[in-house]
C-alpha cells in the first residue's frame, strides 16, 4: 500500500505490541478506511536502513530481465503486506523483471518498522532496475472491504487494460473513487523510464486465497502485449 495518499493498515497492526497508534477514519466507497502513521516514519531508505539491518530484518531481492522493458515491485513484501512477494513472482515471472523489498522480523510488527512510504521508496537497487525499464507495476496489499483490486498510477491506459483483463475472468477492480490513486510522481510506480506505471493495491481476501494463477496470468498477458507495441501506445 503506497503512502502518498492514504495509508491503508491492517487491523492486525494496529493498537498493540505495546506501540500507540494514531487513526482517523476516511471515507471510501461509503464506508471506512483505516488511516494510520507508521511508527517510524521513514523519509527515505537510508533512514530505515539506519535503524534496521539487511538480511535480518528485511531482505532485498531483485531479478534483472534484458529482454523486458518492464518491472514488477513489491515494496512492501514479505511479513510487511502479506503475500505481495509471491504474486510480484507470480506477475514476473521469468519474463519480466523483478525486485522484491521483503520484511524478514519475527515480532510481528513488520509493517510498523519497516513501511517506507511509495513516494519515499528510493533504494538504490530498485531505482537502478526500474531505470532500465519504459514500465513499473508495484504490488501492494490493503485490508480494508472493497473490490479485489484497486488500480492507481499514472499509466491511465495499461490501468483500463489490466482492469478489463481481470475483470473478464471475474476479479472486480476500481479505477477511480478509492483511496489509493497512486497519483504521486515520485510513487515508486512511476519512476521508470516513462514516467508512468501502475499500482495494484490488492484485497485481504484475495491475497488469503492462495489462487493468484489467473490474476497473475491475465496481467501478464496485458505486459506481454506492453512489451510488443511501443510504450506510447499506453501514453
Amino acid at each position: 500500500m503506497s503512502l502518498d495518499d492514504f495509508v491503508d493498515l491492517n487491523p492486525r497492526h494496529g493498537v498493540g505490541n505495546g506501540h500507540l497508534r494514531s487513526t482517523t477514519p476516511c471515507s471510501f466507497d461509503g464506508g471506512a478506511v483505516t488511516k494510520q502513521a507508521s511508527l517510524n516514519d521513514f523519509r527515505c531508505y537510508d533512514e530505515l536502513a539506519q535503524c534496521y539491518t539487511e538480511d535480518v530484518d528485511y531482505a532485498v531481492h531483485v531479478m534483472p530481465r534484458a529482454r523486458s522493458r518492464v518491472a514488477v515491485l513489491a515494496p512492501h513484501g514479505g511479513r510487511i503486506e502479506g503475500r505481495t512477494s509471491e504474486i510480484a513472482r507470480l506477475i514476473a515471472g521469468d519474463d519480466h523483471c523483478l525486485y522484491l523489498f521483503e520484511g524478514l522480523r519475527t515480532t510481528g510488527d513488520n509493517f510498523e518498522r519497516l513501511h517506507l512510504a511509495s513516494h519515499r521508496f528510493d533504494e538504490p537497487r530498485a531505482l537502478d532496475l526500474i531505470s532500465g525499464c519504459d514500465t513499473v507495476v508495484a504490488v501492494h496489499g490493503y485490508a480494508a472491504p472493497g473490490p479485489d483490486v484497486l488500480l492507481g498510477g499514472l499509466n491511465a491506459r495499461l490501468k483500463e487494460a489490466v482492469a478489463q483483463a481481470l475483470a473478464k475472468i471475474g476479479f472486480s477492480c476500481l479505477i477511480d473513487g478509492h483511496p489509493f490513486p497512486g497519483r504521486h510522481p515520485r510513487n515508486i510506480c512511476n519512476r521508470g523510464r516513462s514516467g508512468e506505471g501502475v499500482q495494484l493495491e490488492l484485497s485481504e481476501g484475495l491475497r488469503k486465497a492462495g489462487d493468484w494463477a489467473g490474476l497473475a496470468g491475465a496481467i501478464r498477458t496485458v505486459l506481454e502485449d506492453l512489451n510488443r507495441r511501443s510504450a506510447g501506445w499506453y501514453r
